[in-house]
Order: C-alpha cells, then sequence, then structure tokens
C-alpha cells in the first residue's frame, strides 16, 4: 500500500511467455563449452582444436550469435609460418581468420577472436567448433612455455 502497510497481490505475469512470443533479437538462451586441454599441430590440414558447444535453437528462424576466444601460440621461423583457424557448424566452414609470424623465430601469441551470427535454420541440436592447421612450423592453443590457458566458445540464440 502507499503507506507501506498492508499486502499487495501479484499475478505471474509472465506465466505466457514462451520463447515463440519473446521480441525480434532477445536472447533466449546462452551456452558456453571451455576447454583447457593443450592442442598442438604442425599439420597443414584442419583438425579439431578441442573446443566445441552445442545449442539447439527453439526455431528455425533464430540465429546463432558465436563468440570465440581462442588462446593460441605459433611457434616456427621464417615469415612463411602462417596460421589458419576455423568456425565449424556441424561439417560447414562458417567464419575464418589467418595470422602470420613475424620470421624470428620466437613464440607469437596468436588469439583467434571470432564473432560471427549464423542463420542453422534448424531445431535440431547444433555443434560448433573450432579448426586449425599451419602452413610450417607449430601452432600451439592453451599453451605457452608451460602458462595454461583457457579458450572458450559461446553461443546465443537470438529470437529472428
Amino acid at each position: 500500500t502507499a503507506d507501506g502497510t498492508g499486502t499487495i497481490a501479484l499475478q505471474n505475469q509472465l506465466s505466457g511467455m514462451t520463447s515463440a512470443s519473446m521480441p525480434t533479437g532477445s536472447v533466449l538462451q546462452v551456452v558456453q563449452g571451455q576447454n583447457a586441454s593443450t592442442y598442438s599441430t604442425t599439420s597443414s590440414s584442419y583438425s579439431d582444436t578441442g573446443l566445441s558447444a552445442s545449442i539447439t535453437p527453439s526455431a528455425t528462424t533464430s540465429k546463432i550469435l558465436c563468440v570465440v576466444s581462442e588462446v593460441g601460440f605459433i611457434h616456427g621461423s621464417g615469415s612463411s609460418l602462417h596460421t589458419y583457424c576455423n568456425l565449424v557448424r556441424g561439417s560447414t566452414v562458417i567464419n575464418g581468420t589467418h595470422a602470420q609470424g613475424d620470421g624470428d623465430g620466437d613464440m607469437h601469441y596468436n588469439a583467434s577472436s571470432q564473432v560471427f551470427l549464423d542463420s542453422p535454420s534448424t531445431t535440431s541440436s547444433t555443434t560448433y567448433k573450432m579448426q586449425m592447421k599451419t602452413s610450417s612450423g607449430t601452432v600451439y592453443v592453451n599453451w605457452n612455455g608451460g602458462s595454461d590457458y583457457k579458450s572458450t566458445i559461446t553461443l546465443m540464440e537470438i529470437a529472428g
């Protein structure tokens, strides 16, 4: 009441709220995958880094905002050292990044930070993962001379 005494009965105003009734652009769910395991490769073919997360969209019109922070390091000699990182939905590459070493043979920090808005057009469970390859030398994820790091992938379902 106005004078601070008594009680006010409120009905549950959100009882009929569903993901389908949320306005376009609303965040419907958030899922995060983390990986602290060390990954390394000398391969010129893409392989999974171990960083992944799955989400089940509530509608085919939903978008999935993918936010990736993968802590990588490259080591090798020559400026021809290139590292390539792909964001993959299922088996489809949907975005990628590239970094190049400076040729002095030292360890170089190479974080793959990606933000990508995907339209998977499905209500089935969908897995997003990271893959990496190198042109020469060695690429490491979550490792730098004994210091451990953690990579993350965050998936947000956005109402379409």
